[in-house]
């Protein structure tokens, strides 16, 4: 962003507004190698929010094409902001209510507005198993994907512990890969608590069903980009 443009952070801590760093700006805080896009912030009141930076200049926008589906449609409220003739200004504001056990900063210091690694990765598990998007989850699996990757605590005892019963079982099955990831229009918590994981002598999700998951998986992707199976066609030939 450049210079001549107010930190949104800035000014909701001016005014007294808690917020939490979300997605990129948190992975970043914890050691990920992420890019850095548009700012999310979690907020008590997107309202109130909203209000505020209209009021110092930030106008209605659009996030970035190619943006995924950073929110669910079903649950969440959600604003996009931008400071006008400033590029990558855009300013993410989402209600903190619907993401477990996340309690926006009020703080001075805008270090300490942002989560700790067993919140962040708590909370994007738990809507991970509870959304039933299908978009939003691929979202939800780059950010969990980047947090193995980059974050060495992850595989500590001393993490696990402090990680509830129900994540526990989740973060072993994504590392032992029993954690089926791919069916759409569903809530992964109804179909994989409690059986959980082999590892903890749980029974992975049935092949068959994995399988009619991946098939409507393709069919969506097909559906979407009918050209690339016209080309899959003629490579065939």
């Amino acid at each position: 962003m450049s210079e001549t443009a107010p930190r949104a952070t800035d000014v909701l801590r001016a005014h007294h507004i808690p917020y939490t760093y979300w997605y990129e700006y948190a992975l970043r805080h914890h050691g990920s190698k992420t890019v850095l896009f548009s700012v999310y912030l979690l907020v008590d009141s997107v309202t109130a929010s909203n209000t505020r930076l209209q009021s110092a200049g930030w106008v209605p926008g659009e996030v970035p094409m190619y943006t995924s589906q950073y929110y669910d449609p079903a649950i969440d409220e959600q604003v996009v902001l931008e400071y006008p003739g400033i590029e990558w200004s855009h300013v993410v504001l989402m209600e903190a209510h619907t993401w477990a056990d996340i309690t926006p900063s009020a703080a001075a210091d805008d270090r300490d507005h942002y989560p700790t690694l067993v919140q962040l990765y708590n909370a994007l598990a738990q809507r991970f198993l509870d959304t039933d998007c299908f978009d939003h989850r691929q979202h939800l699996n780059v950010h969990i994907a980047y947090m193995y990757m980059h974050c060495p605590p992850l595989t500590t005892p001393e993490f696990l512990a402090r990680l509830p019963a129900d994540i526990q079982q989740f973060h072993f099955d994504y590392l032992s890969d029993d954690l089926r990831m791919n069916a759409p229009k569903t809530r992964l918590r109804d179909l994989w608590w409690p059986e959980g994981s082999v590892s903890l002598g749980g029974l992975p999700v049935p092949h068959e069903l994995e399988a009619q998951w991946a098939a409507e998986v393709e069919k969506k992707y097909c559906d979407l980009y009918p050209e690339v199976e016209e080309y899959d066609d003629e490579e065939a030939e």
